[in-house]
């Protein structure tokens, strides 16, 4: 929403943001480089099928485990610790353990690769909380999406080079020597860029760490539970997210061999697909949210990774007849054949989707949890993104495994239970789907521009007073604000059988006449007061109606009754452009133009209590009004 007229390139090459992105990107590379080589190098190794498959699945446990075991000690100094310095002691100790990495690849010794496995995924248990929890302080609030967009795609563009370096490579003469230099290269270059991450303070240093592994754990989730309900549900999705795309990766061989039929190459172009398209998904987030955190976009991800699963499981197995390897399509027999190109369509639109689904998700999460407990419910987060792959093991287990299903009936129960996953999520935390709702709306329908939103607040109380031009007021309103606005609605539009579910889901408050219902107008006063009282931002349209020439009416005296009980500062907002829309009493019914810039957005700064009269916000209101005309003049 915010015109952001900075290059798309100037957060990367930012020094509170870069050196941390190009640490990140060598951290995802070096593990991936030495996690692929030891699977290739384990099951090669292995003399049967069953010896393979336990020590692949042994290094998949090995490196999960330490999530278990430390993330709530990893967590809790993550919170009480400079972060920067922290970090340079994680990314020191990765050198030493690759060093036994190295070593363990050049004498091909499994206990050894094995050890090396555990230790890399207990480095990246204590970075993990570090790597997230700083983003906060070192980008602004408006960048926060743009940051974890570049991040996400950073990540999975790391994790597929890696994963096409070390399996190349390891299988080549000298492949054992290049990957150990590799390795030992890219973690001394990723402590050296460590070195530059600006200095970011402790959240909590007075924090009391335990190193009871059990204590440590609960005490991260503790702290994930005194969080909004919205905080909770974003890390139950993108746990989720990690579950789904677990099992993709897992099954991407199986599905490329016995549903489309292809041979080595096609499975990692499946993967090159899948990966840099969950990055491409990612940096369009920022794009489609305008430099904004826009949940509206997380339902949209949503039920695009359900529909591109049902599609991928749709698609037919023609691979299913196909057994001596030797008849198995090469990329080039795939691309030639018209409709396995669908195969790859589909999967690329699963990576664009989880895109959209999970940085809003991660934005959400270090911008609503608490300063003081943010690097602790990274941890949790952690953690419970450990379980469900840990779930996702088991779900391939026992569906291809033990009742024998066949891997598209597995995409379809995913994409079943994802649609149902998503149905809970955004019925226990409605700002979700009325975001979408919103986005819908105002984002798509309408091309709006806002200006002035940095005045409404990011934190604390504080009323919302705006002119009335049509039904929708609100959800504009809504579209430019950076938290949840709740507005007090007439209670006949409240309660009216077409719009009391949407106006519910808003938690709007109904107001009645003082004459018509003087208990139900002192109960939406008391409503407001207590919703401030709470840290909230109440809005309300101080003409109460709409107007019926275009013009700004005069303000009625309820604005000044809320604020005589609630010293809270008042933000005045002017709407243009919707005067004359469908939505308005001057209702041209004619679709919206979305060529141009049709509604405006204008915040003015904040009025402290002392100052408000409702003639004086007015006065205000008309002040941007005028600015908004010279702005289109």
């Amino acid at each position: 929403m915010q015109n952001n007229k900075k290059h798309p390139s100037a957060l990367l090459n930012s020094k509170r943001f870069l050196p941390l992105f190009v640490t990140q990107f060598l951290s995802a590379i070096n593990d991936n480089v030495y996690k692929q080589s030891v699977l290739i190098l384990l099951v090669f190794q292995a003399a049967t099928l069953a010896d393979g498959a336990l020590y692949s699945n042994l290094a998949a446990g090995l490196f999960i485990l330490p999530f278990f075991l430390f993330s709530g000690m990893a967590g809790q100094l993550a919170e009480k610790t400079e972060k920067s310095k922290l970090i340079r002691l994680v990314k020191l100790c990765e050198i030493p353990i690759m060093v036994i990495g190295a070593a363990s690849i050049l004498t091909q010794q499994v206990w050894l690769m094995l050890a090396t496995i555990f230790f890399m995924g207990l480095q990246s248990t204590f970075f993990g909380p570090l790597k997230y929890s700083i983003l906060p302080q070192h980008v602004a609030p408006n960048e926060l999406t743009k940051a974890n967009g570049l991040v996400e795609s950073g990540t999975f563009v790391a994790i597929l080079l890696g994963t096409i370096f070390g399996t190349y490579f390891i299988t080549q003469t000298v492949g054992p020597v290049v990957i150990s230099i590799a390795a030992l290269v890219l973690a001394t270059l990723g402590y050296f860029s460590s070195r530059f991450i600006p200095v970011s303070e402790a959240n909590e240093p007075n924090l009391h760490f335990t190193y009871n592994i059990f204590s440590s754990t609960k005490n991260v989730f503790k702290a994930l539970n005194a969080q909004t309900e919205s905080v909770g549900k974003s890390v139950l999705g993108i746990s989720w997210f990690w579950l789904i795309g677990a099992i993709i990766l897992t099954a991407l061989p199986n599905y490329v061999k016995h549903v489309m039929g292809g041979d080595e190459l096609v499975v990692t172009s499946a993967l090159v697909v899948f990966s840099l398209s969950i990055a491409i998904g990612s940096l369009l987030c920022e794009k489609l949210s305008r430099s904004r955190i826009e949940l509206g976009i997380v339902p949209f991800g949503a039920i695009l990774i359900t529909l591109f699963l049902y599609l991928l499981s749709q698609e037919p197995a023609i691979g299913t007849y196909i057994t001596p390897s030797e008849n198995l399509l090469t990329l080039k027999q795939v691309l030639n054949t018209g409709d396995m190109i669908w195969h790859f369509i589909w999967m690329a639109g699963i990576g664009i989707a989880s895109g959209f689904y999970t940085v809003p998700l991660y934005a959400l999460i270090q911008q609503r949890t608490e300063e003081s407990s943010r690097s602790r419910v990274i941890a949790a987060n952690n953690v419970l993104n450990a379980l469900f792959m840990v779930g996702s093991a088991i779900l391939s287990i026992i569906t291809l495994s033990v009742l024998k299903w066949h891997i598209s009936s597995l995409l379809l129960l995913l994409a079943g239970l994802n649609l149902l996953i998503s149905i809970y999520i955004y019925t226990k935390v409605p700002e979700f789907f009325l975001r979408f709702i919103i986005y819908i709306l105002a984002i798509c329908m309408y091309r709006v521009r806002t200006k002035g939103e940095v005045n409404i607040p990011s934190e604390g109380a504080a009323v919302i007073v705006a002119n009335h031009v049509s039904f929708v007021d609100w959800m504009f309103i809504l579209a430019a604000s950076p938290r949840p606005i709740r507005f007090m609605v007439f209670a006949p539009i409240y309660y009216s059988p077409a719009l009391h579910w949407l106006f519910k889901m808003a938690k709007a408050i109904p107001i009645n006449s003082e004459k018509t219902n003087p208990a139900a107008f002192k109960k939406a006063f008391d409503d407001v007061a207590s919703a401030l009282e709470r840290g909230e931002l109440v809005g309300i349209f101080p003409e109460g109606k709409l107007t019926s020439d275009g013009s700004i009416d005069m303000f009625r005296r309820g604005i000044e009754r809320i604020i005589e009980r609630s010293s809270v500062p008042v933000i005045p907002v002017h709407l243009g452009g919707l005067w004359g829309s469908m939505f308005s009493r001057k209702a041209k019914w004619q679709l919206p133009r979305l060529k141009y810039s049709l509604v405006s957005v204008t915040a003015g700064e904040p009025i402290a209590a002392d100052n408000v009269t409702a003639d004086n916000l007015r006065e205000q209101v008309l002040a941007l009004k005028a600015l908004h005309s010279k702005d289109i003049d």
